[in-house]
C-alpha cells in the first residue's frame, strides 16, 4: 500500500515523457515553464496561469521541472500528501502541467492526453471503474477517469485514483487524486480549489473537455 505514491508518481513521469519521435521544429508556441512556488497549502505558479490549493491535510512536495526543448516535451509536477497510515493507501494529489508543442497533432487533445494516462495506468495494474467521463475543477471541465487497484501487503486493501485531463492551447494539465476509496478522492476533490488564468493557461470555462484541442 505505500507504493502508492511510487505507482502514481511514475504513471506521471510516464505520460510525459512524449513520443518516440520528436519533430526537429514545433507546430505550436512552447511555453516557458518554470517550478512556481508553494505557499503553504497553495501552490502557485505563473508560467502555467494556475493557483491550486488542496486540502490542509495534505502536504506539498518540491516542485520538479522536466525536459528540455527538442528532446522531450518540458512538464512540471508537484504532490502534495497525507500522513502514512498502515495498511491504507496514502491521500494525495499530484498535478502535471506539460507542453504540447512537440507532440503530433493527433496527440494534442483531451481525449488523447487521457488515452496516455490509461495506457500508463494500466501498465501499473490500475483497471477503469465505469460512470467516468468528466469532472469540474475551478469552473473548468475536465476530462475525467477513474481507477481501482488491489493490494495485498499482508492485509488485503484497495486504493482508488481519479484523473482529470485538460488540452488547452499550448499545454495539457492533469491532476490526479488518490486515496484508498471514492469517498476519500472525492472529499479531496471537492476540498481542491483551483483558479486559472485564462489567457496564459489557454484554458477555456466550461467547455467540454473532450472537444477542446
Amino acid at each position: 500500500m505505500h507504493n502508492l505514491i511510487v505507482l502514481v508518481a511514475f504513471a506521471m513521469l510516464a505520460w510525459s515523457q512524449g513520443p518516440a519521435v520528436v519533430p526537429a521544429k514545433p507546430s505550436l508556441p512552447v511555453p516557458r515553464l518554470d517550478k512556481g512556488v508553494v505557499e503553504g497549502n497553495t501552490y502557485k505558479n505563473a508560467s502555467v496561469g494556475i493557483e491550486l490549493t488542496l486540502d490542509s491535510k495534505l502536504k506539498f512536495t518540491r516542485p520538479e521541472l522536466t525536459g528540455k526543448p527538442g528532446t522531450v516535451p518540458l512538464s512540471v509536477t508537484v504532490s502534495a500528501w497525507g500522513k502514512f497510515r498502515l495498511y491504507t493507501a496514502r491521500e494525495g494529489t499530484t498535478f502535471l502541467a506539460t507542453a504540447l508543442a512537440y507532440y503530433p497533432d493527433d496527440q494534442r487533445s483531451s481525449d488523447a492526453c487521457m488515452r496516455r494516462v490509461i495506457q500508463a495506468n494500466q501498465g501499473n495494474g490500475w483497471k477503469l471503474v465505469q460512470g467516468s467521463g468528466e469532472g469540474e475543477l475551478g469552473g473548468i471541465l475536465f476530462a475525467r477517469t477513474d481507477f481501482l487497484k488491489v493490494f495485498k501487503e499482508g492485509k488485503e486493501g484497495t486504493a482508488y485514483e481519479a484523473a482529470f485531463v485538460k488540452a488547452c492551447n499550448t499545454q495539457a494539465l492533469i491532476f490526479v487524486f488518490a486515496g484508498a476509496n471514492q469517498d476519500a478522492v472525492n472529499k479531496l476533490i471537492a476540498a481542491t480549489g483551483l483558479k486559472l488564468d485564462l489567457a496564459r493557461s489557454g484554458c477555456r470555462l466550461k467547455t467540454t473537455a473532450a472537444t477542446q484541442e
